[in-house]
C-alpha cells in the first residue's frame, strides 16, 4: 500500500517532533528558515523500519521491530554499492499515484552521509586521526513519514510498503504515532547545559596551517582548500532543547535533527549540496563569508564589500568550476549550467556568497553514481579536488566525521535534498562538538582566515556559552 493523505493536524515540525520522541525514534528534517522554493517542505520521519550504517569496513542494513533490532538483513563492503541496492529494491515498489507540488519525501532513508566517505573513493594519506565511534554513514530506512508544507500549513501522512518489512504491524505501528502526534501534549521544554568551548587546534598552530597551504599554493599543487578546526566542550541535558534553541538564534532553510545511539546531530546548515528531482539537478555551493554588521549602515557596507570582493568571487568560482567538473561525470553532455553566480544571501550572524548550478543526470545514473561522482561537498575540499583533501588530511588533526557531509534524504523514486554538514553541532559521550573553517586562497591572510571561522560559527558559539548578562 502507498498513500499521500491530508491530516488535520495543528502542530509546528518541532511540535510534532517533541510530541513524539518520549515514545519512538524519530528525525526531523525542518525549513526552519522560510526561503521560498528553496526550503518550503519540513518531514519528520520514524520510527525507522532499519537502519543503514557504514562502519569498520562494512555496511549493514540492521532491522528493527516494535521490542528493538532484529539484526542484519544484508552487508556490504562498499556503502555506495549499499545505497544503490537498497534504493533499487524500493524503487520497484508500487508508489502514490499523486503527491503535492513540491513534495520531495515520501519513503526513504534519512541520515547523514560522513565527510569520511572519501576513503572509499580516494586514497587519503592517513595522517587525521579517527577519535568518533560514530559510523560514517549512518541513514534510517522510513516507510511512514509526516510531511509539512509551510505555505499552507498542510500536514501529510505518506505511506509505503517496503522490502525487509511486515506491512500490516507497520501500519498498526504507525497508526498509534499519527494518533500520538496529533491528539499527544506537547512536551514540557528542556534544558542543557554546555562547557566552555575550547578548539582542539590553538591559534597559533591553525595559523601556521594556514601559511603552509599558501606555501603548497604558491608552489602550484593546489589553488584552495577548505581548512577546520574543531571546538568542544562538556553537555548535559536535552540535545533537542540545544536544536530548538539553534534554529531560533540561527534559523536555516536545511535545519535537521538526527539523534542516534549514544548521540545527536543538531544543524542549522544554510547550504544545499544536492537536489534531484527526476532528472533535475541543482547544486547550490557557499564561498565567500562577512560577519553582519552592528547597525543598518555598517552591515549594508559588509554586505557590499562581500558583493565586490574580487577574492572572493575567485573563492566562489573555483568551487563552482569543481563542481561542474563533479556534476560532468554523470550529467548528460551540455547540460550543466550556472544558473546564478555570486548571489549575496542574508543570515543571522554571517552574508553569503552563493552559486546555483543545474544539471540533467543522464538516464543510465543512479543515485549511487551521482554521489560516487560529487563526494564530498566541493566547497569543503578545494581545488583541484583529490590533491587539496590529500593536504588537508595532512594538517588536520582529526578527521571530520559527520562535519563537512551531508544532511538529507534519498527517496524511493531516486530523487534527494542534501545539505552540507555546516553550522552543526555534535552531541557525543557527554561532550559538544562545532567544527568551523573557511577557504585558504592565494591572497588569504592568516589571522583573518582564524577570524573567519569564528564569524561563522558565532551564533551556533553564543547559544552554546552565552554572555552572561548584567
Amino acid at each position: 500500500m502507498s498513500s499521500i493523505l491530508p491530516v488535520p493536524l495543528q502542530a509546528t515540525p518541532q511540535q510534532v517532533f517533541s510530541r513524539l520522541q518520549p515514545r519512538v525514534q524519530v528525525s526531523l528534517l525542518e525549513s526552519s528558515k522560510l526561503m521560498p522554493g528553496l526550503s518550503d517542505w519540513s518531514y519528520v520521519t520514524g520510527p525507522a523500519l532499519a537502519t543503514l550504517e557504514a562502519r569498520n569496513g562494512d555496511t549493514v542494513l540492521q532491522g528493527h521491530d516494535n521490542d528493538g533490532e532484529l539484526g542484519p538483513l544484508a552487508t556490504w563492503r562498499k556503502p555506495f554499492d549499499a545505497l544503490s541496492d537498497v534504493l533499487a529494491c524500493c524503487a520497484a515498489l508500487p508508489r502514490a499515484s499523486h503527491r503535492p507540488a513540491g513534495m520531495g519525501f515520501t519513503a526513504g532513508l534519512v541520515g547523514y552521509l560522513g565527510y569520511d566517505l572519501v576513503r572509499h573513493i580516494e586514497k587519503l594519506p592517513g595522517g587525521a586521526v579517527s577519535d568518533l565511534s560514530l559510523p560514517d554513514l549512518r541513514l534510517q530506512l522510513c516507510d511512514h513519514l509526516l510531511a509539512y508544507h509551510h505555505a499552507q500549513a498542510q500536514w501529510y501522512f505518506c505511506t509505503q510498503d517496503l522490502p525487509w518489512g511486515e506491512p500490516e504491524e507497520r501500519h498498526a505501528v504507525w497508526a498509534r504515532t499519527l494518533a500520538q502526534a496529533t491528539q499527544g501534549a506537547d512536551s514540557p521544554g528542556t534544558l542543557f547545559q554546555a562547557g566552555p568551548m575550547h578548539s582542539r587546534t590553538t591559534e597559533a598552530v591553525y595559523l601556521s596551517q594556514v601559511q603552509r597551504l599558501l606555501e603548497f599554493i604558491a608552489a602550484g599543487d593546489i589553488f584552495q582548500a577548505n581548512l577546520s578546526h574543531r571546538l568542544q566542550g562538556s553537555f548535559s541535558g536535552d540535545p533537542f532543547a540545544l536544536y530548538q534553541a539553534l534554529t531560533h538564534a540561527n534559523p536555516a532553510p536545511f535545519s535537521a535533527y538526527l539523534p542516534g545511539d549514544g548521540f545527536a546531530l543538531a544543524s542549522v546548515s544554510p547550504e544545499r549540496f544536492l537536489k534531484r528531482t527526476r532528472d533535475q539537478l541543482w547544486a547550490r555551493p557557499i564561498k565567500g563569508t562577512r560577519a553582519r554588521g552592528h547597525d543598518e549602515a555598517s552591515d549594508e557596507s559588509l554586505r557590499s564589500a562581500l558583493a565586490h570582493s574580487a577574492k572572493d568571487r575567485a573563492e566562489n568560482l573555483m568551487i563552482v568550476d569543481l563542481m561542474r567538473n563533479d556534476l560532468g561525470r554523470v550529467a548528460q553532455v551540455g547540460s550543466v549550467q550556472a544558473e546564478a553566480l555570486f548571489q549575496i544571501e542574508a543570515h543571522p550572524s554571517v552574508w553569503q556568497m552563493v552559486s546555483t548550478l543545474t544539471a540533467r543526470l543522464r538516464p543510465d545514473a543512479q543515485v549511487s553514481d551521482l554521489l560516487r561522482a560529487c563526494w564530498p561537498p566541493g566547497s569543503m575540499t578545494g581545488a583541484p579536488k583529490v590533491r587539496a583533501m590529500e593536504i588537508i588530511d595532512t594538517l588536520e588533526p582529526v578527521r571530520r566525521g559527520p562535519y563537512a557531509g551531508a544532511i538529507g534524504y534519498l527517496d524511493v523514486s531516486g530523487d534527494l535534498d542534501l545539505s552540507v554538514v555546516i553550522r552543526t553541532a555534535l552531541v557525543h559521550q557527554d561532550q559538544v562538538q562545532v567544527q568551523v573553517g573557511g577557504a585558504v586562497v592565494a591572497d588569504s591572510v592568516p589571522a583573518a582566515e582564524w577570524a573567519e571561522t569564528y564569524a561563522k560559527g558565532q551564533r551556533l558559539l553564543s547559544v552554546l556559552n552565552p554572555t552572561p548578562s548584567g
